[in-house]
């Protein structure tokens, strides 16, 4: 009897050392907003402190907005463009959710609505004499919805946790039904199915600290598309092209509100 008793003492005593030796680790590597992250890999020179800005175990729930009315009145650089009496109209809303499963990195699902229209009354095209040619009444409409997952890396910048930068690798699927037609209405449309893997980096800032502001840009795409153009019920034709290409999109700006509980 007293010796199964030294065991189950000694069991308990070693149990109570891992214990207390897991709850200084965990101690130890506990952070506050704003402290900075030691990589595992010390050995490599970093350029500037990550400092925590999004914790672990944290969700977001976001959404970004964007609207743009654009007019011929106001453009001074179509030189070339007669006569020129046009108006087109951007409306873009997505929202998103996401949740931290490691200090500053986080996963998330968005859902995205883009409604475009456009039309030209009138223009006239004159290339120094060589070219005279002229349009009346083009009108243009696109609506599209889009689903994505993605993977947002954050990099805290100030040792209060308020500003830091991001960049999102996005994984998305997208529907975009097109018309485009001069005169009166047309029954001819196409529709656009794509895949695309895209990189976005942006900016955030927490005016408040539950609450976030945030901008980003869509600056490198790889896509698969499939288009399919139909008339009167019909389909006249389809297209698949693959496509990559590195370069600022301004219809890929994204800016919006994000609450952090």
């Amino acid at each position: 009897m007293m010796r199964s008793r030294n065991i189950l003492t000694a069991v308990l005593l070693v149990m109570m050392t891992a214990v207390a030796s897991y709850a200084q680790t965990s101690e130890a590597k506990t952070i506050s907003l704003g402290d900075e992250i030691i990589p595992n890999d010390t050995t490599k020179v970093r350029r500037f402190k990550n400092r925590l800005i999004i914790p672990k175990g944290e969700w977001q729930c976001g959404l970004a907005v964007m609207y743009a009315d654009f007019s011929s009145d106001d453009s001074d650089y179509m030189l070339i463009l007669q006569g020129l009496n046009a108006k087109a109209s951007l409306f873009k809303a997505a929202p998103e959710a996401a949740y931290s499963f490691a200090d500053n990195h986080a996963v998330g699902v968005r859902f995205q609505y883009v409604n475009v229209n456009g039309m030209v009354d009138t223009a006239t095209a004159d290339l120094l004499g060589n070219l005279d040619m002229s349009v009346e009444n083009l009108n243009a409409m696109s609506r599209s919805l889009s689903a994505s997952v993605f993977q947002r890396t954050y990099v805290g910048l100030d040792n209060q946790g308020r500003v830091g930068i991001f960049w999102d690798y996005i994984l998305a699927m997208s529907r975009t039904q097109s018309q485009f037609y001069a005169g009166e209405s047309s029954s001819a449309y196409s529709i656009k199915k794509k895949l695309n893997l895209a990189f976005a980096p942006g900016f955030v800032y927490f005016p408040m600290n539950n609450v976030s502001v945030q901008a980003s840009i869509s600056l490198a795409e790889l896509s698969y598309s499939n288009m399919t153009a139909y008339d009167d019920g019909s389909v006249v034709g389809v297209r698949n092209a693959w496509k990559a290409q590195a370069n600022l999109n301004l219809l890929g700006i994204s800016m919006g509100i994000t609450v952090h509980f």
